[in-house]
């Protein structure tokens, strides 16, 4: 009695070279679509961060408003109008923060009140995401989640409307994301507290 043996043919289970590469391919395109899409993502991110900012500014100076009667002015100054609101976030500092004589505290000696707590100075400066900063002429400043100051601009209510530098009655607020605030093209894409024509 004889015994076949039969050999059995081992196929090797696993992709072709052809399936690597389409696979291979298929990941590179959606990498390629990822990458795109980030600075979209972190813009509207950081956009999302700017109206929450913008909103606990609002309600700080509704607050401020209720106690003092009107909302804190700009100093005067002759300067255009990205000059003025840029020196009004040092204003906004000042006002909101409680830290009149700009040392990093709050100035509990003189009875000042913080209106919105997130702009201590001292957290801010171990913050990753800073809402404080320092301007070039060492002033204590709001910084918009771009890096830039805020911008605000306030006038006495009693001003002539045809002297009004304000698009709202009240105070302007804006912040110019990453565009640049002098052309005006780029001004479409502020966040302002007002709508733009």
């Amino acid at each position: 009695m004889t015994m076949k043996i039969s050999a059995k043919k081992h196929h090797a289970a696993g992709f072709s070279m052809i399936e690597l590469m389409t696979v291979i391919a298929i990941m590179v395109i959606l990498a390629g679509l990822l990458i795109a899409a980030l600075p979209g993502i972190q813009s509207k991110i950081n956009r999302g961060r700017v109206e929450r900012m913008m909103a606990e500014f609002a309600d700080g100076l509704s607050k401020y408003q209720l106690d003092h009667g009107i909302y804190p002015q700009n100093p005067p100054n002759g300067g255009d109008r990205d000059t003025v609101g840029i020196e009004g976030a040092s204003v906004l500092y000042k006002h909101l923060s409680g830290d009149w004589n700009e040392d990093g505290e709050v100035d509990f000696d003189t009875d000042e009140k913080v209106y919105v707590p997130k702009l201590s100075f001292k957290e801010n400066q171990e913050s990753k995401d800073p809402r404080v900063g320092v301007s070039g002429d060492g002033k204590f400043v709001v910084l918009d989640a771009y890096g830039n100051e805020f911008r605000y601009l306030a006038q006495p209510p009693n001003i002539d409307p045809e002297e009004r530098e304000t698009f709202n009655p009240t105070y302007d607020l804006w912040s110019i994301v990453d565009a640049d605030p002098t052309a005006e093209e780029d001004q479409a894409r502020h966040i302002t507290n007002w709508q733009s024509n």
